[in-house]
């Protein structure tokens, strides 16, 4: 029942996000070069951290990204038998904060900082497939917390007397903050965009092992190799 509920509401908000976007093309934004962006319209703590876009810096972030996505391979020291429970769980995890991020994307339209810059640095195809619009929340930072947070909860679940743990979660959390700063760094977000991502997928990557714990007297019963 609750994987059932899990995984609908995951397929749920991602697929919506690819009807409305995709399909039905909501808010599809095209960009207007007689649009002045003014660095005075941005709070006083985003414009502290503002940058223009980086091409170098952006192809690290999403390499990092992938790296963070792939933490929970620390679960292969799992008897086999458990690896269908926490694909799973991941699944949903990912999918819930995917659907979350995406379909908040649609709903505020805030232009990414790099066009606050000269035109000339803009990222050509991004801008030209209405991406400069998809700043808030940033997607990295919700999928690498997610992520890191999924793998620290259920690996703490495993092994709890274990020292390994803190090496897990250090390693896990790393690459997600580091993601979050060069996703700034970058020109592709502002500080708040990470953060409130850094929050929203912390909080599904939590959420969703935690939810499976529920009537397992209050832990979960794996089995461990």
């Amino acid at each position: 029942v609750i994987d059932g509920i899990l995984f609908g509401s995951g397929i749920l908000l991602s697929g919506g996000d690819l009807l409305l976007d995709n399909v039905l093309g909501l808010n599809e934004a095209v960009y207007d070069s007689s649009v002045i962006w003014s660095k005075e319209d941005i709070n006083p703590f985003d414009r502290k951290f503002l940058h223009q876009y980086n091409k170098k810096i952006d192809k690290i972030s999403d390499a990092m990204l992938l790296g963070s996505l792939l933490t929970p391979a620390v679960f292969a020291a799992i008897d086999k038998g458990e690896w269908a429970t926490i694909a799973v769980m991941y699944a949903e995890t990912l999918l819930i904060s995917n659907g979350i991020k995406e379909l908040t994307k649609l709903c505020v339209n805030r232009a990414r900082p790099y066009m606050y810059f000269d035109p000339s640095t803009y990222p050509e195809k991004d801008v030209k497939d209405g991406d400069f619009l998809n700043s808030f929340p940033s997607g990295h930072s919700t999928m690498t917390f997610a992520a890191a947070t999924f793998t620290t909860y259920v690996f703490c679940k495993y092994f709890s007397e274990s020292n390994w743990k803190y090496a897990v979660a250090a390693g896990s959390y790393s690459l997600a903050v580091g993601t979050a700063i060069l996703r700034v760094a970058g020109g592709n977000h502002f500080a708040t965009d990470v953060i409130t991502g850094a929050v929203l997928g912390s909080a599904v990557g939590f959420l969703v092992p935690w939810i499976h714990t529920f009537g397992t007297n209050e832990k979960l019963q794996m089995a461990v190799a």
